[in-house]
């Protein structure tokens, strides 16, 4: 019997799914780690430094802190960081700070706020990657490896892959750029044109309704194609609950 990993059956059941499959593992995987920091993991010392680390999170990853019960763990995480920053703008004020208010010191002071803007400005930015992109890319290479490990066999995700809405195209291209094996690189690429194709078809038959002499035929497969064109070119949307 083969042994898969988790993300073979976290793709296995993503494939069945609508949309980019690596896209809703991803944004699974974000709304579970952020779930976990917020309720149960808020005194963690480790994540809490490399929290202060990174400046707090990137504008995507802050945004998605914002939920029903999250206000004392985002209280809590975030002190942290303006503290930190605090600590930073101290420090660099009393180095900036002149010894004397005469002509030469003016002339120095002026020398020393360049040089302590200059040092604020960097001690002010992330340190280190945003955690939670740094941890989500991870997954994100973990489930496009599963893929491309188990697309074939007796076991393989193919069938499924071809029946599904595919990979986005920008996983479609980091999935590609890391295959090795020939017969892989051609099952994928022939499942992926065929998905796209069968888009098209259904974009050509909306564009095709659109027209009056048709508009009095029902809708079918076509509908809302031009947003699956959308998140097939783009990835899915990002927005919890979207």
């Amino acid at each position: 019997m083969t042994i898969h990993t988790l993300s073979f059956y976290d793709m296995r059941d993503a494939l069945s799914l609508p949309g980019c499959p690596v896209c809703r593992l991803k944004a699974e995987y974000v709304e579970q780690f952020i779930d976990n920091l917020l309720y149960e993991k808020v005194n963690d010392p480790g994540l809490r430094d490399r929290i202060r680390q990174a400046r707090g999170f990137c504008h995507e990853h802050a945004w998605g802190l914002a939920r029903r019960g999250a206000a004392l763990g985002v209280a809590i995480i975030l002190r942290d960081v303006l503290e930190e920053l605090q600590r930073h703008i101290t420090t660099n004020l009393l180095e900036a700070a002149s010894p004397s208010p005469g002509r030469l010191h003016r002339s120095l002071s002026k020398r020393r706020a360049k040089a302590a803007a200059t040092q604020l400005f960097a001690v002010l930015g992330p340190q280190e990657p945003c955690m939670i992109c740094a941890l989500a890319s991870e997954a994100e290479r973990g489930y496009l490896g599963a893929l491309r490990e188990r697309l074939l066999g007796d076991e393989g995700l193919l069938a499924l892959y071809v029946n599904s809405d595919g990979l986005c195209l920008p996983h479609f291209r980091q999935a590609i750029a890391r295959v090795d094996d020939p017969a892989v690189f051609r099952a994928l690429v022939e499942a992926q044109h065929a998905i796209w194709d069968r888009l098209d078809q259904r974009l050509s038959e909306a564009i095709r309704k659109s027209d009056y002499r048709f508009s009095h035929e029902p809708s079918g497969d076509e509908a809302g194609s031009w947003l699956r064109a959308i998140a097939a070119l783009a990835g899915e949307p990002r927005r919890r609950g979207s």
